[in-house]
């Protein structure tokens, strides 16, 4: 599997070409040289006719290739909506408040997030202003219909022109901005360091007709310039990703808000840990059916492709748009935080109506907080012009709002 460190990236066979999209990616090859890992990663996930995102059979959770946290269980959402209404006291109790989910996936976190406000916080509901944003158009058109199956109100927005509206210039959005595995799909270049050079992995058409990789030049000071800044390398013949598209994003959502907050669930370190000498492979990862995938450049279009986020740079992105940060925390911790105890506690009182109910929700609290796991999932709050002291998620250990557990 990738991330296996006795493998390298020339022990690959030559990757399968046997779907629409590998043609694709062969004939801009033969057009324009070798392409960077990062030009391959945003072709096989984001190709608006061929992407593995933009696929109309998409499946999510058990029935697709990986199960993110919403699709666990509704909990998820719930104890997250508990964090938002507490963000929207601590904002004024602002109108309108706005809570953007961007990457909004299979919209199951925003229809459990947005019905626990509507059912214990209605005046926090009855103020929100709810977006959900995502660069698919089947992705939109399945959220939208998801959310009006349940009731719910929002607005849908493909990133790029919800980026670009004036009101970004303007400012005046009050609320908060979550993401939950965003960064973690956005391109990555590989790179590795031999001797004092910083070397990339290129993706290029073998002799015999593969798509293969191939080492060179890195393709743009700007890796070095990132990693230098983190203040981290790879160690000598360590291989690495370096996201250029994820700080960029990251600001460019920080100024979507004149005040508020940017929650931020995703996989990932500190650079330090990220870019440690021990971790030789790197994190790049390939899914197809729930099962790591041994070469990330087979049937393309039909792979899910991951690389751990580098919280660091994160950080310093939204700081340079005058966001304090507060130090990442697992998601074992902010869901327990959250109130995860509290809520089980209340649905075993509940046990004798319904048992079933009670045993699935340990069960997601279980799976939702595994170290070995969706546990290990790092949140990064971040801040402008509104208080990180004392947030819940953070260990605040205030009580909960909205009138209790569900």
């Amino acid at each position: 599997m990738v991330g296996d460190e006795t493998a390298g990236f020339d022990d690959f066979a030559l990757a399968e070409r046997a779907t629409p999209l590998a043609g694709v990616i062969a004939a801009e090859i033969a057009a324009g040289g070798p392409i960077t890992f990062a030009r391959f990663m945003a072709l096989a996930l984001g190709h608006p006719e061929h992407g593995y995102y933009s696929r109309a059979e998409l499946g999510w959770g058990a029935a697709g290739d990986f199960e993110t946290s919403p699709e666990v269980h509704p909990i998820f959402g719930y104890l997250w909506a508990r964090q938002v209404a507490e963000c929207w006291e601590r904002l004024g109790r602002p109108r309108p408040f706005d809570v953007v989910e961007v990457g909004a996936g299979s919209g199951a976190f925003a229809v459990a997030l947005l019905g626990w406000l509507r059912e214990r916080a209605p005046d926090c509901y009855a103020a929100t202003r709810a977006t959900l944003v995502d660069v698919h158009t089947r992705r939109v058109e399945a959220q939208r219909a998801r959310l009006a199956a349940h009731g719910l109100r929002a607005e849908h927005a493909l990133l790029d022109a919800w980026l670009g509206r004036t009101d970004a210039v303007q400012g005046g959005m009050q609320g908060v901005v979550l993401s939950n595995e965003l960064f973690d799909a956005l391109p990555v270049h590989v790179v590795e360091r031999r001797g004092t050079e910083l070397r990339e992995w290129y993706v290029t058409v073998a002799a015999g007709g593969g798509l293969t990789f191939e080492l060179g030049a890195a393709s743009t000071p700007a890796i070095a310039a990132q990693l230098a800044a983190a203040g981290a390398e790879p160690g000598e013949g360590c291989r690495a990703e370096v996201s250029l598209d994820a700080p960029a994003l990251l600001r460019g959502l920080a100024r979507r808000l004149e005040r508020g907050y940017l929650v931020t669930i995703d996989y990932g370190y500190e650079a330090q840990a990220l870019y440690a000498p021990w971790r030789r492979m790197g994190t790049l990862m390939a899914f197809r059916g729930h099962s790591p995938q041994p070469d990330p450049l087979a049937r393309p279009g039909e792979t899910d492709l991951t690389a751990h986020v580098d919280l660091t740079t994160l950080a310093r992105a939204g700081e340079a748009e005058g966001y304090a940060s507060a130090p990442a925390v697992s998601q074992a911790e902010a869901l327990a935080w959250l109130g995860s105890g509290e809520t089980l506690a209340a649905a075993r009182a509940r046990a004798a109506d319904d048992a079933g109910a009670f045993f699935a929700a340990r069960r997601a609290v279980e799976t939702l907080s595994d170290p070995a796991g969706l546990g290990r999932i790092r949140v990064l709050v971040q801040a402008k012009d509104a208080p990180l002291d004392g947030l819940r998620c953070l260990g605040g250990g205030l009580p909960p709002v909205g009138g209790g557990a569900r």
